[in-house]
């Protein structure tokens, strides 16, 4: 098993995720947990993103949770949780708008 990584969560992601219905906040925490043992394995639902976001350049990685996604980035041994936003239909950078 991977090394686990220690989980930093951004006030941003905190504010999103207040805005949220709570039983989604609680599933969107639950898989957000298991970033600490598997941040930089590919999935189905975990991916590197193919390009910056423009309203979160910081992002390399997108976990999806649902109809939401958590954008985050790996720095050595920390996993740092940027934000969380609702997907829908649009695409990654229209997210954002």
């Amino acid at each position: 098993m991977a090394t686990p990584y220690r989980l930093l969560y951004s006030r941003a992601f905190d504010a999103d995720l207040d805005e949220i219905p709570a039983y989604d906040a609680v599933v969107v925490r639950s898989a957000v947990v298991l970033l600490a043992n598997q941040a930089e394995t590919e999935s189905r639902n975990r991916k590197r993103l193919s390009a910056p976001v423009t309203w979160c350049p910081e992002a390399v990685w997108q976990l999806r949770v649902g109809n939401y996604r958590v954008l985050y980035r790996v720095d050595q041994d920390m996993v740092r949780i940027l934000r969380l936003t609702f997907k829908g239909r649009m695409t990654t950078e229209e997210m954002g708008r």
